[in-house]
């Protein structure tokens, strides 16, 4: 019995011991989140403060391994930050399991000591859980404003012949308003030339700069035939043959839809799919009709490379 009991008591101390001094991080949150890697790792990149009350506090990405796991050091004060490492695996289309793994860069001993200390509360860990359950909040809050349904198999995009608006290095969380500022170009050209429109209004990225969020597109109404048109120094005419692509359908604000953007890289980055980044996105309802965001629909393709 002596025996069992020194044998148990040396597990306890070498695991107290690993978890103070060898274990990398303090702590581990585990939950789950809507949608892909893709989406849920943009909307993670996207989080801008840890302070459940708005008080700023930095946060700057170190790190990312594309959508499986994402870096970020979150600055406390002016000597003090915490890291936190954000893991994610696929459950299915529609859902996504989250690690974070949290690092205190300052008195992590004291820490780590009071988070096993049994006879007191750790305010270390307490906070902690407060400023991720805020956020986990807010991300449930954002994640309801659009739904993404992705299709299974290869498809085609729509052959198309279109007038358009082009614009350059815009972010893309200001695509929407860039398309708005847009849209009456289209529209007085359209009414000038008495044209016929040929379906839904569309998008389609020219450039995309992942790493700065930054997007060159072309705005465009389809026409029935752009042979006998003029352009002008703002409208411009073209032709975009069918392409196979993969597909999804995203419901919501069109501000929001370059989220699902990040959820197609990641279906073909997991079918093995080589791409070219540069979404089309066309739009099936008009704003200004329905206020009901979550009745809007936008086809969303992402080209297969040739």
């Amino acid at each position: 019995m002596k025996k069992i009991l020194i044998v148990v008591l040396a597990l306890c101390v070498a695991g107290l011991g690993w978890y103070l001094f060898i274990k990398k991080y303090d702590y581990q949150f585990e939950t789950t989140a809507r949608f892909g890697p893709g989406a849920v790792s943009y909307e993670l990149s996207e989080w801008k403060t840890l302070d459940a009350n708005g008080n700023s506090k930095e946060i700057e990405i170190t790190d990312r391994s594309d959508f499986n796991s994402l870096t970020q050091r979150i600055k406390l004060d002016s000597t003090n930050s915490i890291e936190f490492k954000w893991e994610l695996e696929r459950i299915n289309d529609s859902a996504t399991a989250i690690t974070l793994n949290v690092l205190s860069q300052k008195n992590k001993l004291a820490n780590r000591i009071d988070i096993v200390n049994p006879f007191q509360e750790s305010v270390y860990i307490d906070t902690l859980k407060e400023q991720v359950l805020s956020f986990k909040r807010s991300l449930i809050e954002h994640q309801n404003q659009y739904k993404i349904t992705p299709e299974k198999s290869v498809v085609e995009t729509p052959e198309l012949e279109c007038i358009c608006s082009t614009s350059k290095n815009i972010p893309l969380t200001g695509k929407a308003t860039e398309m708005m500022s847009t849209i009456s170009l289209l529209e007085n050209y359209v009414l000038r030339n008495k044209i016929n429109l040929n379906g839904f209004p569309f998008l389609k990225v020219t450039k995309w700069n992942r790493e700065k969020d930054l997007v060159d597109f072309d705005f465009c109404f389809p026409v029935e035939d752009i042979s006998k048109l003029e352009e002008t120094g703002k409208i411009s005419l073209k032709k975009y043959p069918s392409q196979k692509a993969l597909k999804l359908v995203f419901n919501g604000n069109y501000r929001l839809s370059h989220v699902s953007w990040f959820d197609l890289v990641y279906m073909a980055q997991d079918r093995g799919i080589e791409v070219e980044e540069g979404p089309m996105e066309i739009y099936h309802d008009n704003p200004k009709i329905d206020s009901d965001h979550m009745n809007w629909v936008a086809e969303i393709y992402l080209p297969v490379a040739e």
